[in-house]
């Protein structure tokens, strides 16, 4: 009887380690990064690539805001395995909309997009991310062809126009800033250039946010107000 006993508890012992373990397997937490790109869709904070000092990474991860919880324990959950991004990002800008069935499509756009052994991997200007399929595209952008750039940020619109303005991109005599603005309709993936009459200086690193009334606040950032001369402003 003894051995049947503390073959009990053995068995119990056993069951508590092995859900322990598997509940420190599960748990995610991001290391400390900058350059990545988020975004909110719903209740839901999605994350995408960013540089922790020594490595890019391709990690999707989302924080989940509908409940509360310890801040100093976030419930990150980690997409990465079966939804990573096809190469490490980095300084790039996301735009989330709904597409003709009301499924949110996440829009990446530009930034610094690298292999595995930090090659470069750029191939597209835009990428897609489907949340209920949990798959990237690249899709088929027609229209005018504009430059890879970085260190941007986008808004979006209620008619399903996103607005990129400036950024760092690679020059025939190497990085160099834009001036300009570049408009892609999601509806029908067209890329156009709109006015920059009255438009900022050459910028990137900036904030942008679209205003109830249309307008696009810029703010900050590193601008150019000659070839040669660049400082930060407000």
């Amino acid at each position: 009887m003894v051995y049947k006993k503390d073959n009990k508890l053995i068995n119990l012992h056993f069951i508590f380690i092995i859900i322990y373990l598997l509940l420190i397997v599960e748990s995610f937490t991001p290391v400390e990064r900058y350059g990545h790109s988020s975004v909110l869709v719903g209740n839901k904070i999605y994350f995408f690539g960013g540089y922790d000092g020594r490595n890019y990474t391709n990690e999707v991860f989302y924080l989940d805001l509908s409940q509360k919880f310890d801040t100093e324990l976030p419930p990150w959950t980690d997409l990465t395995s079966n939804s990573g991004i096809g190469f490490k990002s980095s300084w790039a800008t996301t735009v989330a909309i709904n597409d003709k069935n009301n499924n949110p499509i996440i829009f990446l756009i530009g930034g610094v997009n690298l292999d595995q052994v930090g090659g470069s991997a750029f191939t597209s200007l835009v990428y897609t991310f489907n949340l209920q399929s949990g798959q990237w595209k690249i899709p088929k952008i027609k229209g005018t062809e504009t430059v890879r750039r970085s260190y941007i940020q986008a808004v979006v619109d209620e008619t399903g126009k996103i607005y990129v303005f400036g950024g760092l991109f690679d020059g025939s005599t190497g990085l160099e800033m834009s001036q300009d603005m570049i408009i892609l309709n999601t509806n029908d993936l067209t890329l156009s250039y709109g006015t920059i009459t009255n438009s900022p200086l050459k910028r990137y690193l900036y904030t942008a946010t679209l205003l109830p009334n249309g307008m696009i606040l810029y703010i900050g950032g590193l601008e150019y107000d000659n070839i040669e001369k660049e400082h930060i402003t407000l």
